[in-house]
């Protein structure tokens, strides 16, 4: 550990210190650099690995070893000093040598840090208390189950609500006859379902048999760029009806590997209770981080703000890109000037980065860690844990960021946790819209 012979905190997030490396520490170095040039050296007379200091000293000369120890000392002095001031380090800049020789080492070094407060343990939150119809949830996740698993078989009746539709489709513009989907002659399959629909269209194709065709306007969606502000013409033809078949109870219990449905549904209002438990700890931290981020006043490192607003900034443009849109179409249906844009890509910024810092504030605080044990058990008992797992395993990411992904999001999990513990909760009657 090197010796600290200042330490100065220009500001919250800006530490100004000087060290010093004693011969001692030099020599230990010197040693490790030897070493390592020494492992790979050849010199005639001697074995590879085995050639003496004074010799490789010759060899490539004093000055560049000096450099090496000099180098090695300060990255190693400078990684035991950080490791032991329990702060996340932002950037390292401005290393200045003061004194270089084998006696020893003196540097100073200006390091941005995230900055580190107290946070405050009484507090009470308000949060709506979730009310949910426990025997209606289940009955719908148990149909939801039951459809999962059914299957579906031509008919030559009219098309019925959550029949599965093979169809031609053709939407027009109205005004100038354009084409704007479909019209390839391709089968498509849906479901006649009104939310996965087009709005107006289900009303439609409801009643409608096989091989017959129809022709209607719709007023396109505000939500679909292509078809909002737009009068739709809709041509379809149906190509196939197929209803569906419900697998009998028997049947069922076969395929999810249950032996009764009171085990089935027991399972399904497990599932759901702590689906609420978790909304309900999701709410508490919400409002929790929401009281933080207005009562306690920090600042933002300055490096931290610069690359979240150039991520944040890149991030848009892509999603504009994939949408085949410019900033400056943007900008003209949003009404916006660059100065606008540019101002509120910095207000995402600033409140991602204070999120995050008050955040591993309150990691810091309750010295959240977790171990493989407890990374078993959420994968086993936790249905999040499982989803979110699930989710990850859709994804093309190496087993080193699954692991990452995974570690980060139990450590949240865990912070939930002991913020439901700790903050007091005031729950509040939640107001239907029709009061």
């Amino acid at each position: 550990m090197p010796k600290i012979l200042e330490e100065n905190n220009r500001t919250q997030t800006l530490k100004e210190i000087k060290l010093e490396v004693s011969k001692e520490e030099i020599d230990q170095t010197y040693s490790k650099v030897m070493r390592e040039i020494q492992k790979d050296f050849v010199a005639p007379g001697f074995r590879k690995g085995k050639v003496p200091f004074n010799i490789i000293e010759n060899k490539v000369g004093q000055g560049y070893i000096f450099q090496k120890v000099v180098e090695s000392s300060v990255d190693e002095s400078l990684r035991n000093y950080l490791s032991s001031i329990n702060q996340s380090v932002v950037s390292i800049n401005n290393i200045k040598l003061e004194v270089a020789n084998y006696e020893r080492i003196v540097y100073s070094v200006l390091i941005e840090v995230e900055p580190v407060f107290d946070v405050p343990d009484d507090v009470e939150v308000e949060v709506n208390k979730l009310e949910i119809n426990i025997e209606q949830e289940i009955e719908k996740r148990f149909i939801q189950i039951r459809d999962q698993f059914s299957s579906f078989q031509e008919t030559n009746r009219e098309i019925k609500e959550g029949d599965r539709v093979d169809i031609y489709f053709e939407i027009k513009d109205s005004k100038s006859g354009v084409t704007l989907a479909g019209g390839d002659n391709n089968v498509y399959q849906v479901l006649a379902v009104k939310e996965m629909l087009l709005p107006g269209v289900y009303e439609h194709l409801i009643g409608m048999k096989k091989e017959e065709e129809k022709e209607f306007e719709i007023d396109g969606p505000a939500n679909i760029e292509q078809f909002k502000d737009k009068k739709l013409r809709i041509k379809i033809k149906v190509s196939n009806v197929l209803e569906k078949q419900i697998p009998p109870d028997e049947e069922l219990l076969k395929l999810v590997n249950y032996k009764s449905l009171d085990d089935l549904k027991r399972d399904i209002k497990n599932v759901i209770e702590q689906e609420k438990e978790n909304i309900q700890k999701d709410l508490v931290f919400s409002r929790y981080l929401s009281f933080l981020r207005d009562k306690i006043d920090f600042e933002i490192p300055e490096t931290w703000f610069k690359k979240e607003k150039e991520f944040q900034k890149n991030n848009f443009l892509q999603l504009l890109s994939r949408q085949n849109r410019t900033l400056d179409d943007y900008l003209k249906s949003s009404n916006l000037s660059q100065e606008d844009f540019e101002k509120n890509i910095e207000n995402i910024a600033k409140e991602n980065i204070k999120r995050a810092i008050i955040i591993n504030n309150l990691l810091r605080k309750y010295n959240i860690t977790f171990d493989n044990l407890e990374v078993e058990y959420y994968l086993k008992n936790d249905v999040e844990t499982q989803r979110y797992v699930f989710d990850l395993s859709q994804l093309k990411l190496s087993q080193e960021e699954i692991n990452y992904r995974l570690s980060q999001f139990i450590m949240m999990k865990k912070l939930k946790e002991e913020v439901f513990k700790r903050v007091k909760i005031k729950y509040v009657e939640q107001i239907s819209p029709s009061k």
